[in-house]
């Protein structure tokens, strides 16, 4: 031990002795280690960590599938969950839940939050048990059971002040009384993040049959069942559903659709398609931490160089090539190791950065952080990064040539020769991966450039949207909430400043869009036959002015629909190109639902075609949609309207608008919160966050590579020039103007950048293919993006190489040669 320390303090002379090289090369290294750090921390927090629940690999997320629907996954039915759970052997358990928002009041002011209702086996699913209280009992989500409701430990903090006397207490959910009998330790939000109360999820037998397919199934497997064994197990019970359970869907009609479970870990079911995505930022970072290798090492060239004398006199003294690699790599891995120290409080600003700036939908956002696993990671790469930028000198001067070394003009010699040599190949493998991320940050650049320069079909300049909802229980018919709403949108119309002003069911990239069967008169389905499967919005008078959607033909939906009840409906043009190829739909009927008996269709006459705009999202094409009113005659048919999305078009900042309305709201109801306030141009910005994300991470990577590809090319010619000065002043001594000398110094650095630039173009080549998946309206072999950036390096290369050049042009030959 006193050997390590005494070789460890005398190290630490050694660099505090060239505080220069020291304080470059920490920092180069802090730089590369710090972004890898914070990089991981995201991958680990999202793609690696495991999940928060007990034996969290045994939980399996319950899906369909209906590919003859064109419907690649939806949710569970209470009649499927009811099924699977009453047939299932290779579950121990198996939860539904469905997700809603909810107005509550009792403590505080009304708000509206995030809930869903829960079977009482859910919790027992998840193994999860309440921080304070109990969660719901076996009779608790019976017919007829009792009002009770568990609360987030957010809404326990915020609104009852984390007292322990909430159990017991009322909260009043939609207007209904509910008592609290527990709450949920803190981070639980299952299902989707910002969940803050859970009431029972009810199944009554007029429940089981119809075809409502809009809950999370969830399941954990019993002792050595796996996920194999549970696909296979549960599709051979689904097809039992329309005999056990008759219904509205009949054994025909799931053989028709595919109709087929998918069954996939809940960690999959979280983390979505993100993976791809984070994957790639890891290995771009990874590559800046190449290039700061590559950078210290061609410090550490430069430096071992002037430690010749002092190697060869070590082993004149008997060290073997042994102690001297150590001694190199014990430097080096030293060095780095408080790179990576420094680098971890690079990262944790860094990570601070990322979860700011990461997108709302980037799953597990809570979760990221520095944590152990983290730390460790950092570790080894830092130990790694020394072995790697340690190795090239210590492999050159690990046996040093004592007559070379020990001759006082040993500097000119073969050695300076060969480190030339490696500090040039350092060099051009720093260009190389430089320009693969700036070609890959282009190619993410002109992705981003083209997703904005597509039309989503609607005006977003000066548009504020929000939700409105009533409360449930009291609202009988769709007239009564009709004519709630009518009045709001008539009121906040008139309010200064107000253009025009609508309303709708679902918005433009937010959740809430319907898929519903839709019957064409005409064209009878026949047995086994499937209808077409559309999506639905019911509207108020003004959306379509309000959003900037153009009518085609026809007209739209007016006041007069709702007050005289009439039976009117919309499609959009996919809509009509899809069901009536070459004709006009202006008179024909649809029925937005699949009657029981064909004669008691509710018919919906089409009155008017508008264009299409983007819902899902901006790289999404148009889908076929159908718009109903309000109100009609037929609304027996239709979902009561309890929630609708307020859009208001205005003639300035559309949030100074916002505390007018708000009054307008409680001016007829003071009890109802408005929620999911937004810009027409934050709903933008939301449908382009993730790739806005992956864009700054991979420009930030970019432009580091190429300061620290930039450095390595100035660095390598100063080297170079200040070992030539002799050269260049017997060169000027001859007559060699000073142009020819800043040629000869710039034409050096771009031969080796150049060299840099063709390996960088193969490898962009194939590595640019994989980040296809992230990539829109641009090839991932862009010729243009490469060409662009592999110019911009040559340019950066030159200005690099010019100072020493300069300064090779400057030299005085009488004293270059005395000083030689």
């Amino acid at each position: 031990m006193g050997a390590a320390t005494r070789e460890f303090k005398q190290i630490v002379r050694k660099l505090m002795r060239t505080p220069g090289f020291t304080a470059i090369a920490l920092l180069t290294l802090a730089v590369g280690i710090g972004a890898n750090t914070a990089i991981f921390s995201v991958v680990e927090g999202v793609l690696l960590r495991p999940l928060q629940y007990p034996d969290a690999d045994e939980l399996v997320g319950l899906w369909h599938t209906a590919p003859g629907l064109d419907i690649q996954e939806f949710e569970q039915s209470n009649t499927s969950y009811t099924l699977y759970r009453e047939r299932s052997q290779t579950f121990s358990e198996i939860g539904l839940v469905g997700r809603r928002a909810v107005i509550i009041s009792g403590t505080g002011e009304p708000a509206r939050v995030l809930a869903a209702t829960a079977t009482a086996s859910l919790f027992r699913v998840l193994g999860t048990p309440a921080e304070l209280g109990r969660t719901f009992s076996e009779n608790e989500d019976d017919p007829g059971g009792p009002q009770v409701a568990v609360i987030g430990y957010d809404m326990w903090q915020e609104r009852y002040g984390g007292r322990e006397d909430v159990l017991g207490q009322t909260v009043a959910i939609d207007n209904a009384p509910f008592e609290i009998v527990g709450v949920m330790p803190a981070g639980f939000e299952y299902p989707q993040e910002g969940t803050r109360i859970w009431t029972p999820h009810v199944i009554g037998p007029e429940d089981l049959g119809p075809a409502n397919f809009s809950y999370w199934g969830i399941g954990r497997l019993a002792p050595g069942a796996t996920l194999e064994m549970a696909q296979s197990e549960v599709a051979s019970i689904l097809p039992l559903m329309p005999e056990v359970y008759p219904g509205e869907i009949t054994s025909a009609m799931m053989e028709g659709a595919g109709f087929a479970p998918v069954l996939t870990s809940m960690k999959e079911d979280v983390v979505g398609d993100v993976g791809d995505m984070l994957w790639i930022l890891l290995g771009t970072v990874t590559f800046v931490l190449l290039i700061a290798c590559a950078n210290v090492a061609n410090l550490f060239l430069v430096r071992a160089e002037g430690r010749q004398r002092e190697m060869a006199v070590r082993t004149a003294m008997g060290a073997g090539r042994g102690a001297i690699v150590r001694a190199f790599l014990t430097e080096s891995v030293v060095l780095s190791m408080v790179g990576g120290v420094i680098g971890i409080g690079l990262a944790f600003a860094g990570v601070k950065a990322l979860v700011a700036m990461g997108p709302e939908n980037l799953p597990r956002l809570g979760e990221i952080g520095l944590h152990v696993s983290v730390l460790a990671f950092t570790g080894l790469v830092s130990l790694l990064a020394g072995l790697l930028f340690g190795a090239v000198p210590a492999y050159k001067y690990g046996r040093p040539i004592l007559t070379m070394a020990l001759k006082e003009g040993g500097r000119g010699g073969s050695l300076g020769k060969e480190t030339h040599r490696a500090n040039n190949v350092l060099v051009a493998a720093q260009v190389a991966l430089a320009l693969m991320l700036l070609i890959g940050s282009g190619l993410m650049a002109r992705s981003f450039f083209e997703l904005r320069q597509i039309d989503p079909g609607f005006e977003h300049e000066n548009l504020l949207t929000f939700d409105l909802s009533m409360i449930p229980s009291e609202v009988e018919t769709s007239a009564r909430s009709g004519a709630f709403f009518q009045e709001t949108l008539d009121n906040i119309g008139a309010l200064p400043g107000v253009v025009s002003v609508g309303a709708s069911t679902s918005l433009p990239f937010s959740e809430g869009w319907s898929n519903n069967a839709m019957i064409v008169e005409g064209r009878p389905l026949a047995e086994g036959d499937l209808p077409p499967i559309v999506q639905t919005n019911v509207v108020a008078p003004g959306f379509f002015e309000t959003m900037g959607i153009d009518l085609i033909e026809g007209r739209l939906i007016e006041r007069r629909d709702h007050e005289q009840l009439t039976n009117v409906a919309l499609v959009s043009r996919t809509a009509a190109e899809q069901f009536w190829p070459g004709e006009s739909p202006l008179g024909r009927r649809v029925a937005p639902t699949l009657p029981r008996d064909a004669n008691d269709a509710p018919w919906m006459t089409i009155v008017g075609v508008v264009d299409d705009f983007l819902i899902n999202g901006l790289m999404d094409d148009p889908v076929p949609m159908v718009y109903y009113p309000m109100v009609a005659s037929e609304a027996r048919f239709l979902t009561v309207v309890t929630r609708l999305a307020i859009t208001v078009k205005t003639s300035t900042d559309p949030r100074t608008i916002l505390p007018a309305v708000r009054n307008e709201i409680w001016a007829l109801d003071s009890r109802l919160p408005i929620a999911n306030v937004q810009t027409g141009d934050e709903l933008m910005a939301d449908a382009s966050a993730r790739m806005s994300f992956t864009l700054v991470m991979l420009a930030i990577a970019a432009v580091v590579a190429l300061l620290l590809g930039t450095i390595g090319v100035y660095g390598v010619i100063s080297y170079i020039v200040s070992r030539r000065l002799r050269e260049f002043g017997i060169r000027m001594a001859m007559g060699a103007a000073d142009v020819e000398i800043r040629k000869m110094v710039v034409g050096q650095g771009v031969k080796v950048a150049g060299i840099g630039v063709l390996i960088g173009l193969a490898g962009g080549f194939f590595l640019t293919r994989l980040m296809e998946v992230l990539l829109f309206g641009v090839s991932a072999t862009d010729p243009l993006t490469f060409a662009t950036f592999a110019i911009v390096l040559l340019g950066v290369a030159a200005l690099a190489s010019y100072l020493p050049a300069r300064r090779a042009s400057s030299v005085d030959p009488a004293e270059a040669l005395r000083y030689e």
